[in-house]
């Protein structure tokens, strides 16, 4: 069945080679990748007596290492947190007698990779810094000539490459041979369980010598759970290094079930469902199961708003219900708007999605906090144990209001579900997979047949000097309608710094609080010596009378006194700066709505031409339009969350204070504040310019990129009127060939 199936998609691929001329070069090759593609994950399907392959998946930073802790490892660090997304890697678990843990490091071709893009973003800082020092060296004289040079644009690099970056300063400080380790496997045996996850943690945790080569690994625990199941631990759908990716979406695709982890305060945003759309619908996936996670963090934000506990978590949950539910639906709403013939399996996709609702919202550091004693907390833990029982002054926490919270009672039934469901889930996962795989190819088709037809219609219709005039036309119409264009670039550019400038007035509002420390009763208990002089004379020792002697008396007593606690006053400081932290990643994700500025980016083109006039070809323009705003990016930016936290903890050494220790204490929390908001402040314009700059060099790429895309189309038709008739011909065999795969495939659909 797979060799008859993989051949008739190889087929249908291969035929297409003949007729390559006629094809966009990267249509033909996407178009091959799929029937192998397909190919591999199928004979994954056929394996006898495989594994039930449970994919998490889901952008970085949204705690899928350690939901697996928590759901797997009863909170113990079995997958460490890496030190940054950076450094992630993918992560295989599954049962064996005999621990064991396979090591796979970077090839050294994707090494010199990441050696190349750290070099290319070396260069561009210094090239940014030297004309940084020229820029001060003539500052002065210039203004004194009163002539205004621009100061030096900072360098925008790629995720990409800060990653690169990032992982070549690793290395470089550990003085790790990379070149001994490049295009080779390593295995960690003879160990126990515990044994093992200590090293580990030399390959893949934060500090780990190891932990910036390494590309995936495969861990087998004698875990009981694991029986007739494997994890697949996902470094992020959103990985920069690209390699890492694309062995993720390799992993993804032979996967049965997939967890899909967002975070409760902001589930399935317009990030996440552009992620699951390139990753999930043509693997032939039909069980997900929807994870909030974080849920203590939104639980943390709303309490305020409920009088009880009891009141709280479900009226939260509820809300966080509506707002998955109202997120899906605006997303399926809009794509529903957009939809094309070819969009089949993305409405697929939308489909299973609204199926898996109401998601189930989980906190993994309340589980953990449930099943651990508090002496075995670590600070983090610690200091989420201290807000959540800081929530409600007749309320405090125990393991079983810890538990409800975690809600892991509800992931573990849906786990047994799934592992119930092994039979029938692996019996239907080939047809699934082959139903996906036949929709992607049935799209690629589609577009191919978009694109000849195009080039077909200009060969008939029209000659070099008439497709010419009206490409000149249109880019003279468009680069004269460029203030139009420029002013929505400059319309999101705003609204982007509005946005994070309002931020900066209510941290800044946020901030009065933080300075606050309350002062508290307390009372304990004090010893006190008193003494009295008494008579030491004896009436058989004539010489002592008349001599006395001290004694001594401990009593004790009740104080009451007035303190303050520098741990709160630590636990605000460090709160504010998470806080922060997230809203300024928040906010600067959701500064421009990606999707409606590509809208009215669209919009401002659309304008410039009367698409009612019989004369005028759509086609000419929309096609190099939608590539052309596709290639739109727009950063999200984040505090250094680290360096922040480490400024407060070195601040403040006694856990509390006492009388005019406490005006001390007031005077230095002030302090650490302005300090604070003094950093945020400068670290907050550096997002606003980051995102300015990169909206400012999409605009001025734009239009050169729209205006090139529809010149080549005249390059294009240039070339095949040196062979009219060849050319017509091979674009009528590929559209006729089309027609018969189309046909072909919607009826084994």
């Amino acid at each position: 069945m797979i060799e008859e199936q993989s051949s008739s998609l190889l087929k249908i691929s291969k035929g297409y080679e003949l007729l390559g001329s006629s094809l966009d070069a990267n249509l033909l090759a996407e178009l091959q990748a799929l029937s192998s593609n397909f190919k591999n994950d199928a004979l994954h399907t056929q394996n006898e007596n495989r594994l039930l392959r449970i994919g998490i998946i889901g952008q970085i930073k949204r705690g899928k290492s350690s939901f697996l802790n928590s759901l797997l490892f009863n909170g113990q660090d079995v997958l460490p947190k890496a030190a940054t997304p950076m450094t992630a890697a993918l992560t295989k678990i599954c049962y064996a007698q005999q621990p064991k843990a396979l090591i796979e490091f970077y090839s050294k071709n994707e090494w010199d990779k990441v050696k190349n893009l750290a070099d290319k973003a070396f260069t561009k800082q210094a090239s940014y810094e030297n004309a940084l020092l020229e820029y001060q060296a003539n500052k002065a004289i210039s203004q004194k000539q009163g002539v205004f040079i621009p100061s030096p644009a900072k360098p925008v690099l790629s995720d990409e490459e800060k990653a690169s970056i990032e992982l070549l300063n690793m290395v470089k400080s550990s003085g790790l041979n990379v070149a001994q380790y490049l295009d080779t496997t390593i295995s960690l045996d003879e160990v126990n369980n515990n044994e093992l996850v200590d090293k580990l943690n030399n390959y893949v945790g934060a500090s780990g010598e190891f932990t910036p080569i390494v590309k995936s690994t495969e861990l087998h625990l004698n875990i009981e759970s694991l029986r007739d199941i494997e994890v697949v631990d996902t470094p992020g759908m959103n990985d920069p290094i690209i390699s890492r990716g694309r062995r993720t979406q390799e992993f993804i695709g032979q996967c049965d079930v997939v967890f899909v982890l967002s975070n409760s305060g902001q589930f399935l945003d317009q990030s996440d469902m552009s992620l699951l759309a390139q990753n999930i619908p043509n693997k032939g996936i039909e069980d997900i199961v929807l994870i909030g996670s974080l849920f203590d963090g939104a639980l943390l934000d709303e309490y305020h708003k409920y009088p009880s506990i009891q009141q709280a978590l479900p009226a939260i949950t509820t809300k966080l219900n509506n707002q998955a539910k109202s997120n899906v639906d605006k997303v399926c709403n809009e794509f529903a708007a957009h939809q094309s013939t070819e969009d089949n399996n993305q409405s697929h996709l939308m489909s299973t999605l609204q199926n898996a609702l109401p998601p189930i919202f989980i906190s993994s550091r309340c589980y953990d906090l449930a099943i651990k004693p508090e002496q075995s907390l670590n600070e983090e833990e610690l200091h989420t144990l201290n807000l959540l029982n800081g929530m409600f002054d007749d309320f405090s926490f125990n393991a079983n209001t810890f538990a409800a919270v975690a809600n892991f009672t509800k992931v573990l039934s849906k786990l047994d579900t799934v592992k119930a469901k092994k039979e029938q889930i692996l019996a239907d996962r080939f047809n699934n997979l082959l139903i996906g795989s036949k929709r992607e190819v049935k799209q690629k088709l589609a577009q191919i047949a978009d694109d000849v037809t195009y080039k077909r219609k200009n060969l008939l219709e029209g000659d070099v000097e008439s497709l010419a005039k009206k490409q000149q036309e249109a880019v003279k119409r468009i680069e004269s309608g460029t203030v139009k264009v420029n002013s929505v670039f400059e319309k999101y550019s705003i609204q982007a710094a509005k946005t994070l400038t309002r931020l900066l007035t209510d941290i800044n509002q946020d901030a009065i609080q933080v300075k606050q420390v309350q002062s508290q009763s307390g009372s304990r208990e004090e010893s006190y010596t008193t003494s009295r002089e008494v008579s030491d004379s004896s009436w058989y020792n004539p010489l002592s009378w008349g001599s006395t002697r001290t004694v001594t008396s401990t009593h004790y007593r009740t104080v009451n006194y007035t303190y303050a606690s520098v741990h709160e006053a630590v636990s605000k400081l460090e709160s504010f700066v998470v806080d922060t932290s997230k809203a300024i990643y928040d906010v600067s994700e959701n500064a421009i709505q990606l999707g409606l500025f590509k809208q009215d980016i669209k919009a401002s083109i659309k304008d410039m031409f009367d698409f009612t006039d019989d004369n005028f070809d759509p086609e000419m323009v929309l096609m190099p339009l939608n590539n052309a705003v596709e290639r739109i990016t727009i950063p999200a930016v984040s505090l250094d969350l680290d360096a922040h936290i480490n400024t407060i903890r070195q601040q403040f050494s006694a856990e509390q204070v006492e009388g005019d220790d406490i005006a001390q204490l007031r005077t230095e929390q002030a302090r650490v504040v302005a300090l604070l908001l003094q950093d945020i402040s400068v670290e907050l314009k550096q997002c606003i310019n980051l995102i300015v700059e990169k909206l400012a060099k999409e605009q001025s790429n734009f239009i050169p990129s729209l205006t090139k895309d529809l010149v080549a189309s005249v390059e294009q038709l240039k070339q095949d009127l040196t062979h009219k008739e060849e050319v017509l011909k091979g674009y009528d065999d590929v559209l006729q060939k089309v027609n018969t795969d189309l046909a072909t495939l919607n009826t084994n659909l």
